[in-house]
């Protein structure tokens, strides 16, 4: 027999709490310095918009559509995810513009997408990098009888030196371009350009040096679609450890950075970049021995 309180006994519970030090919670349990947390909303935000930036923070680190609504509150355009269930689980609680930024292929994961973009009124949007991605995620918008009206976003990942997926600039980004272009339930929104293994690098000209070279990358995988007819409206990605170098290259319009809302230990590590707005740790494990 399950006698496990449910989600709502245990609010009720929480609610009990609040006014209260935090000795009150019990072991082990994970504490938000709401505080803390809310310096950093606000230096990020802060950030972005003096340089005429969209900020899309990742929401893969708090999968909350509270915190998501708290960062859309503070600017945020969006944000993204890294799974279809987590795109799924946000829209649901009402996030209204999601980036799904990871190649998605299996149909399956496909068709509850598109049934998502027909039934609610939440903007998504996709990376892809593969022929295969395309058509299979044009099938399932058509097997699911989504219309020009209920288009999802689609965008060509660049390979921009991370090794993990996406295209090299150049004829393949042209091809994925025209097979988007070619369903009118496809809207081609731009690039994404996501460097992760510059991000925990921890000397600031190791990780200069790294997004110099996918900001190369990246403005030349837009001169080729450009060359090739096509407009490239944004270039998204940058993470927490990175963000400054993409804020300055004048190649990204949009930054996913996300880890900053806690900024966890790791990130703490990397030597500063000069200018870089300071981000303290807000979440902690209370635990005792």
């Amino acid at each position: 027999m399950n006698t496990a309180p449910d989600t709502a006994t245990r609010w009720e519970r929480a609610r009990e709490w609040i006014g209260q030090g935090v000795a009150v919670v019990d072991t082990p349990s994970l504490v938000i310095d709401l505080d803390a947390m809310d310096r950093n909303l606000a230096r990020m935000a802060a950030f972005a918009t003096e340089r005429g930036l969209r900020l899309r923070p990742h929401a893969k680190m708090h999968k909350s559509a509270e915190l998501a609504r708290l960062q859309v509150a503070h600017g945020a355009v969006g944000v993204c995810v890294q799974k279809t269930d987590e795109a799924l689980a946000l829209a649901h609680a009402g996030a209204h513009d999601i980036l799904i930024t990871n190649e998605v292929i299996a149909p399956h994961k496909l068709r509850r997408l598109a049934q998502a973009v027909r039934d609610l009124p939440t903007r998504f949007g996709l990376v892809v990098d593969s022929a295969l991605g395309v058509a299979r995620l044009a099938d399932a918008l058509a097997e699911a009888g989504v219309r020009g009206e209920h288009r999802i976003d689609v965008y060509i990942e660049i390979d921009v030196g991370h090794g993990r997926c996406g295209v090299a600039p150049g004829e393949a980004s042209v091809v994925l371009a025209h097979s988007i272009l070619a369903n009118p339930v496809l809207h081609f929104a731009g690039l994404q350009a996501y460097h992760g293994a510059a991000q925990h690098r921890r000397l600031p000209a190791e990780r200069a040096q790294a997004i110099g070279e996918a900001a190369w990358t990246a403005a030349l995988a837009r001169e080729r679609l450009q060359a090739g007819g096509f407009s490239v409206p944004l270039i998204t990605g940058a993470g927490t450890g990175t963000f400054v170098l993409e804020a300055s290259s004048r190649v990204w319009g949009e930054l996913q950075a996300g880890s900053y809302l806690f900024m966890d230990a790791d990130y703490a590590q990397n030597e500063p970049a000069p200018q870089a707005p300071v981000f303290e740790h807000a979440l902690f494990v209370k635990s005792q021995v």
